[in-house]
C-alpha cells in the first residue's frame, strides 16, 4: 500500500533580529515537514511575502525595530484567506498578548523556549489547534476575558468579519460542519475560529454564542 505523504507546512518569518531568524530557519529546514519560504523584518516586506509565497504560518515578533508586530496581524485579520500566526516573543506581556490573541493569532512561544518546544508550537497551530506556554495560559485567557467588557457592543466589534459570520451562523442552529460548507473552509478552522470567538465574547459554550447571536440580532445580518 502506497504512503500519501502530505506537503511541508510553509512558514515565513517576521523578526528584525538576523540570528533570530537565522537560526529558526536553520531549525525549520531539518524538518521534514517544515518547509522555510523566506523571512523580513518590516511589516511592509512581511505583507509582500507573505502575498508572493502564501506561507501557512507566520513566525511573529510583536516588536519589530520601528514597527508593532501587532499592525501586522491587524492587515491580515481582514483577509479572507490568511495565514495562521504563532507569536514569538521574548517580552510576554499580557495585554501585548490578548491583543494578539483578539486579532487572530492562534499561538504564543517564548523566545527561550527550546527547540523541541519551538517546533512543537510550529506543528500545533498549523494543526489548527491553538498554543500558549503554561505560564501564561490561565493569565492571558483571564485578561481576554476581562477586557472584553460589559458592553456587548464592544464585545461584539473586536470580532473579525469572518468571526461576525460563524457567531451569526452558529445563532442560526448550523453546525460546525455545515458552517465549513457554507463558508468553503475546514470543518478544524471553523472549530479554531469559534476559540476565539468564545474568548473575545466571554462566553462558554455554542449555546451561549447561540443565545448572544439572536439577543444582538446578529444572525439576522446579512451574509458579507
Amino acid at each position: 500500500m502506497d504512503t500519501v505523504t502530505s506537503a511541508p507546512v510553509r512558514v515565513a518569518i517576521v523578526d528584525d533580529h538576523t540570528l533570530f531568524r537565522e537560526g529558526v530557519r536553520l531549525i525549520l529546514e531539518l524538518e521534514p515537514d517544515l518547509a522555510y519560504v523566506g523571512a523580513a523584518s518590516t511589516v511592509e516586506d512581511a505583507l509582500a511575502l507573505i502575498r508572493r509565497e502564501r506561507p501557512a504560518l507566520v513566525l511573529l515578533d510583536l516588536r519589530l525595530s520601528s514597527e508593532r508586530g501587532i499592525d501586522l496581524l491587524s492587515e491580515i485579520a481582514t483577509w479572507r484567506v490568511a495565514p495562521r500566526v504563532l507569536v514569538v516573543t521574548a517580552f510576554p506581556e499580557e495585554g501585548d498578548i490578548a491583543e494578539a490573541l483578539r486579532l487572530g493569532a492562534q499561538g504564543i512561544v517564548l523566545k527561550d523556549a527550546t527547540r523541541d518546544t519551538l517546533v512543537a508550537a510550529v506543528r500545533a497551530v498549523s494543526a489548527g489547534r491553538h498554543w500558549l506556554p503554561p505560564e501564561l495560559g490561565v493569565k492571558v485567557i483571564a485578561g481576554l476575558r476581562s477586557s472584553a467588557g460589559t458592553s456587548i457592543t464592544d464585545r461584539l466589534e473586536q470580532l473579525t468579519a469572518r468571526e461576525r459570520d460563524i457567531a451569526r451562523l452558529v445563532g442560526e442552529g448550523l453546525k460546525n460542519r455545515d458552517i465549513a460548507m457554507r463558508l468553503g473552509v475546514a470543518e478544524k478552522t471553523i472549530k479554531g475560529h469559534l476559540t476565539n470567538i468564545f474568548l473575545k465574547l466571554g462566553v462558554k459554550d455554542r449555546l451561549e454564542l447561540a443565545l448572544l447571536a439572536v439577543k444582538t440580532r446578529l444572525c439576522a445580518r446579512p451574509e458579507r
